[in-house]
C-alpha cells in the first residue's frame, strides 16, 4: 500500500472523476442492482446527470474530493461535504457522498485509505460525526462500513404510485 497515494481533486481531473463515477453509477450499480428496483434509480439523460455531478464536485467550494492512484493510475475516489444544523444534538456532520475503488483495486486497503484521509478532513472542520448511506441490496458497501465502525440508523423506504 505504499506505492497508493491520496490527493485532493483539482479540475483538471474532471475526465478521470467522470470515469470513477461512471464505474460506481453505472456499472458497478448494474451488477448488484436487482432488477425490480432499477426503475428507483433512472435517470433521465443519466450521462448527462453524471457531467453534471461531476461538474458539481470540481466546482463546489465546500465539496471534499479525494482520490487514491498509483503510477497515476487511478484506484478510486471518495468525496464528502460538511453540514452544519445547530438545533441537532450533532450539529456538524460529515456526508460522506460517494466512494467508490475500482475493482482490480478492491481488497486492497485503498477504500479504508480514501475513508481515514476523508475522516481526518471532517475532524479538521469540527465535526461531530460521519454519515454515509448506501442501497440496500449493496452487500459489500454495508460490510465494509461496519467494518469501520458505522452503525445502521435509517432506513428509507419507496412506494411507486401508479396512475
Amino acid at each position: 500500500m505504499n506505492d497508493v497515494v491520496l490527493r485532493r481533486a483539482k479540475p483538471a481531473d474532471r475526465g478521470l472523476l467522470y470515469l470513477l463515477h461512471r464505474t460506481l453509477y453505472v456499472e458497478y450499480a448494474e451488477q448488484i442492482t436487482p432488477p425490480a428496483l432499477a426503475p428507483h434509480f433512472a435517470w433521465r439523460d443519466f450521462e448527462q446527470v453524471l457531467r453534471d455531478d461531476v461538474d458539481s464536485l470540481i466546482s463546489r467550494p465546500q465539496a471534499l474530493v479525494l482520490l487514491a492512484e498509483r503510477d497515476d493510475a487511478p484506484l478510486g475516489y471518495i468525496t464528502g461535504h460538511v453540514e452544519v444544523e445547530g438545533r441537532r444534538l450533532f450539529a456538524r456532520r460529515g456526508v460522506i457522498e460517494e466512494w467508490c475503488v475500482l475493482p482490480e483495486a478492491r481488497g486492497e486497503g485503498v477504500g479504508r485509505m480514501l475513508y481515514e484521509a476523508l475522516e481526518e478532513l471532517f475532524r479538521g472542520a469540527g465535526c461531530d460525526v460521519v454519515e454515509s448511506e448506501t442501497w440496500p441490496f449493496n452487500t459489500s458497501a454495508r460490510a465494509a462500513h461496519g467494518a469501520m465502525g458505522f452503525s445502521e440508523v435509517k432506513v428509507r423506504f419507496e412506494k411507486r404510485l401508479e396512475s
